[in-house]
């Protein structure tokens, strides 16, 4: 036994010291997941595939379902996502400082430069509170970088939904404007 004590003991070190340059793979999914709160304008036109349009408050995306609904005077319109090209969002939205937002009126030189579109599955988007106007996105889609980013300018200002477009792979397109 005394024998095999040193060569087990060289043996160990050996396979630990090979260890140190050799990365495990991870377990599971690693993506980064952040659900970024964001805010809805109570305006909303819905362009159909069929060339019309909707108009309303969105008062509900179900991405079970896969259908939309829209709230306007005590009436509710229900609408397939697959006739959907895109959700426009119009209109005033009072994000958590109490501050008035009202689209269309930036006060950037160039009110483009701070937009961002989000590609992310269907059910990513949810609908938290319909009155106030807040949603949340689930990311997934972006690397870690990008993602602190996008928490840096969500810890400072609030995410505005712009436009929400459906792709026929069951994602969307998120355009949201920090405010």
């Amino acid at each position: 036994m005394k024998k095999l004590y040193p060569i087990i003991t060289a043996t160990s070190l050996v396979f630990i010291a090979s260890l140190a340059g050799y990365h495990l793979p991870a377990t599971g999914d690693q993506s980064p997941v952040k659900k970024i709160p964001v805010f809805m304008p109570d305006d909303t036109k819905v362009s159909l595939k069929n060339g019309t349009s909707l108009s309303g408050r969105l008062i509900k995306f179900d991405s079970q379902a896969k259908k939309i609904a829209l709230g306007r005077e005590s009436k509710t319109k229900e609408v397939a996502m697959k006739e959907i090209k895109q959700i426009e969002f119009q209109g005033k939205v009072i994000i958590k400082s109490g501050t008035l937002v009202i689209r269309g009126e930036e006060k950037s030189s160039n009110p483009n430069q701070n937009r961002q579109r989000w590609q992310e599955p269907l059910q990513n988007f949810k609908i938290i509170d319909v009155n106030e106007g807040k949603a949340e996105v689930t990311i997934t889609s972006l690397d870690p970088l990008e993602i602190r980013g996008i928490e840096g300018v969500a810890s400072k200002s609030s995410y505005v939904v712009e436009e929400i477009k459906f792709n026929p792979s069951d994602k969307i397109e998120i355009q949201v404007n920090p405010h």
